[in-house]
């Protein structure tokens, strides 16, 4: 085993080293059938795709689930293209087990070029809590099931390497799914429902993207639907009490958002997709798959994640250097606390909530090689972003208070506008920032976002108020 497993690795380091092109989708047709009885998928899948990189290349690289295994790949016209697919995993996370692929083309695609193929996939899937994972808990079963980009159920062009992986974050793409499922079940999307259609005891739902997306996520269970003010709430049936009450806090959250950062632009159908408790909530561009536990009205934080998800829909994409810091999340996490005051008149909590995330911080960087001097603008190099959630609430709420509410809201919503169609880079929004009229903010950004100054600040045990004071001087 371990002579074929180093056989492997040679195989795809030869594979990597040779490549020279970096492909990217442009657009996914697929067909898939859920098979509960097997706890297997089916999939037939057209994919589309394109050289992103200046060099030619007849190499392309797709990655897979671990138990999800081609069995053909074709041209459009049907010629079979040869292939080679083994289950490796990335130096960097050994007990990640993706099933990597390489297809060879049959001519040399150039820089721009577009290529289509046609592939056949089944398989099993069983998430990846094995690699910390948690939240890619997914099987094949009822009543839950969930097909999405982080258990690679549909082919990713990259290699098995950390930095290949990650560029799916920079993925725009169309996509046509159709998905047939027992009738009793349904299937829930962000996409467009073109068509739903039953016959022999199976239902088949087809959607296709809004708008370009850069994951496809489709939950199957016995989900009820809401609809209101162009806002789609899949839940679960025996909620449909906690999902209208869920939609007026939807329909309240959004207001307030657009008040503060402006309208969304294009918005057209937007989607809040129920998933079962610890599958982790995530947003898209028209839709949010969102944790059962936002469900409750008896947590008094239940709305927390709600409100972290959507404000990320007024968030361009990072377009920092592969991989990128992820302040982002210290701006969701720092707007879910604010909003959470405001709407909920819980005065005092994002005061409250800085200082125990500063404590946090402090706790963790302790046993954290390097965290000290380590600035934010690196966290995604050093694989520190978890880390982006706690600093960077704090940075956002140091700004916050630092230039007032109106200001603050008026740079996110520039900030937007700006740069939502091309996506934005840290120094974008850090220029923006500096060109407010005020003396401190220069250093702050300095600090903060390029410096490690602020670990000093608070491992010194200085709060939001002292440190703010230091850039009023």
């Amino acid at each position: 085993m371990l002579n074929k497993f180093l056989c492997v690795i040679m195989v795809i380091a030869a594979t990597v080293n040779s490549a020279k092109a970096q492909w990217e989708p442009v657009k996914y047709d697929m067909n898939i059938q859920v098979d509960y009885a097997s706890a297997k998928i089916y999939v037939d899948c057209e994919l589309t795709v394109v050289n992103a990189s200046t060099d030619s290349s007849n190499n392309l690289p797709l990655l897979l689930y671990r138990l999800l295994s081609m069995s053909s790949v074709t041209d459009l016209q049907g010629n079979a293209l040869p292939f080679e697919q083994n289950v490796v995993a990335p130096d960097e996370l050994p007990r990640l087990q993706l099933n990597s692929v390489n297809i060879k083309l049959p001519k040399e695609v150039s820089e721009g070029e577009k290529f289509s193929v046609n592939i056949s996939y089944d398989g099993f899937i069983f998430g990846y809590t094995e690699v910390t994972w948690g939240y890619v808990r997914e099987h094949i079963e009822e009543p839950f099931t969930i097909l999405r980009q982080d258990t690679y159920a549909y082919p990713h062009p990259g290699y098995p390497t950390i930095e290949s992986m990650m560029n799916v974050m920079r993925y725009s793409y169309d996509y046509n799914v159709k998905i047939s499922v027992p009738e009793h079940l349904v299937v829930a999307n962000g996409g467009e429902l073109i068509s739903k259609t039953t016959q022999n005891g199976k239902t088949s739902y087809t959607y296709r993207n809004i708008k370009p997306a850069w994951r496809m996520d489709f939950a199957i269970a016995s989900y009820e639907i809401l609809e209101d003010n162009g806002f789609r709430l899949f839940y679960f049936s025996d909620l449909k009490e906690e999902a209208r009450s869920l939609m007026t806090v939807l329909n309240n959250t959004m207001e307030l958002f657009i008040q503060w950062f402006g309208p969304l632009q294009d918005f057209q159908i937007f989607s809040i997709i129920q998933v079962p408790e610890g599958y982790g909530s995530q947003a898209d561009v028209t839709s949010i798959i969102q944790a059962g536990e936002v469900f409750s009205r008896e947590d008094l934080n239940a709305n927390l994640n709600l409100y972290h998800e959507l404000s990320h829909l007024w968030h361009p994409m990072e377009i920092d250097p592969i991989p990128p810091s992820r302040w982002n999340e210290g701006l969701a996490t720092f707007t879910e606390y604010l909003t959470a005051e405001k709407m909920e008149e819980r005065n005092g909590l994002v005061d409250s909530t800085s200082g125990t995330i500063s404590k946090r911080f402090i706790d963790r960087c302790q046993n954290m090689p390097n965290c000290w001097e380590t600035p934010l603008i690196d966290y995604g190099k050093t694989r520190m972003t978890e880390y982006s959630y706690s600093k960077g609430m704090i940075l956002f709420h140091v700004l916050y208070e630092l230039i007032g509410h109106d200001e603050f809201m008026n740079l996110i919503k520039r900030y937007y506008q700006a740069y939502y169609k091309t996506g934005g880079s840290t120094h974008d929004l850090t220029t923006m920032i500096k060109e407010l009229p005020h003396k401190g903010l220069a250093s702050f950004v300095d600090e903060w976002f390029y410096g490690t100054e602020s670990n000093e600040y608070l491992l010194k045990g200085k709060s939001v108020e002292d440190i703010v004071k230091i850039y009023n001087e």
